[in-house]
């Protein structure tokens, strides 16, 4: 899958998952920007789990600080 399509489902599940109408792009800092908690994050990573059928380790959870990341995560994985 291309980097922009695995993008643009990532950004899209952050909104739904956060039920924000802000702008969301790869800069967005999930925790400083957006005010997630970390148990918020996990639940969005496992959001993405389901919305790409893949597994995402617990422990990438630390790693993951902007929209970017997750979108990166998430476009590894699927290589």
């Amino acid at each position: 899958m291309e980097y922009e399509a695995v993008k643009k489902r990532v950004l899209e599940v952050i909104r739904k998952s956060t039920e924000t109408e802000e702008e969301i792009g790869e800069d967005t800092q999930l925790y400083e920007d957006m005010g997630l908690a970390s148990v918020e994050v996990y639940v969005m990573l496992c959001d993405l789990e389901e919305e790409f059928e893949i597994s995402i380790p617990a422990s990438t959870l630390r790693e993951v600080r902007t929209a970017g990341d997750l979108c990166r995560l998430v476009g590894e994985i699927l290589d």
